[in-house]
């Protein structure tokens, strides 16, 4: 499962010990930071920390490859309207349509800036257990109000996980129906409609069936998402503490 955005590659680095929350918390702060860039050199700068982190964390590269390569038609797009649509010196001509040399720097800097998003993100993932991001959002989300409109902090944690577990689930059953399906003789490629009808309607009978044993499982377990415990004991130590300082102190200097 290398190959998805929320795979947990274990290890014993630095980023790996720390508390979940710290770095759901930096991802925030960095995400922040990285909507505020407007330059290359802070974009350099930005891939330069991101590369210490990954060599840090004994990371494959491959992975965070593999990461942003399903966002990469959506990255071009967002390239190409700002390269074709934005006002400025003319940098090429190709029939009606004038590519302008701020429209290069604008879409290069957007671009860059939902790339690192994801790279960070994959990150975060790649450090942090499924269970451990769970129990991170719901202890930071612990002391907001938001029992007042019916919602607890259990309940979000557990949607999360489930979430979390249906990820990978489903690819699994995708990539088991479409060899199954390849092997009964269908061609993808000559035959995209049938392809569809034939990987859809299955994929959503096993999804929904999954579903309806969870909901059996967690029924005949007495689940109530009020008074629970939890295995994930969190306690912020010394290098969570000073991350938390530096966080406060990039985004005051970004602020100012």
């Amino acid at each position: 499962m290398n190959d998805l955005l929320l795979s947990y590659m274990p290890g014993k680095s630095f980023l790996h010990r720390l508390d979940p929350r710290t770095k759901i918390i930096g991802l925030m702060a960095v995400s922040f930071c990285i909507l505020k860039v407007s330059s290359f050199e802070i974009m350099l700068l930005i891939s330069i920390i991101f590369s210490i982190l990954v060599i840090a964390c004994h990371l494959p590269t491959i992975h965070f490859a593999r990461s942003v390569r399903p966002m990469l038609p959506f990255f071009i797009f967002i390239f190409l309207m700002q390269l074709l649509f934005t006002e400025g010196s003319p940098l090429f001509e190709f029939g009606l349509l004038t590519g302008t040399y701020e429209g290069f720097l604008l879409g290069s800097i957007l671009a860059l800036r939902f790339i690192f998003l994801i790279l960070f993100a994959a990150l975060i993932t790649a450090t942090t257990s499924p269970a451990g991001i769970t129990a991170g959002v719901e202890r930071l989300l612990r002391p907001l109000p938001i029992r007042y409109v019916g919602i607890s902090s259990h309940d979000l944690a557990m949607m999360m996980s489930l979430s979390l577990y249906f990820v990978p689930m489903l690819f699994d059953s995708f990539r088991d129906l479409r060899d199954a399906q390849i092997s009964r003789g269908l061609d993808i490629k000559k035959e995209p409609v049938k392809a569809i009808m034939s990987l859809t309607v299955p994929l959503v009978r096993m999804s929904l069936r999954s579903v309806n044993e969870v909901a059996l499982a967690m029924e005949s377990r007495c689940y109530t998402g009020e008074g629970r415990s939890s295995m994930y004991l969190l306690e912020f130590r010394l290098s969570d503490y000073a991350l938390l300082v530096l966080y406060c102190m990039l985004l005051f200097l970004l602020c100012i």
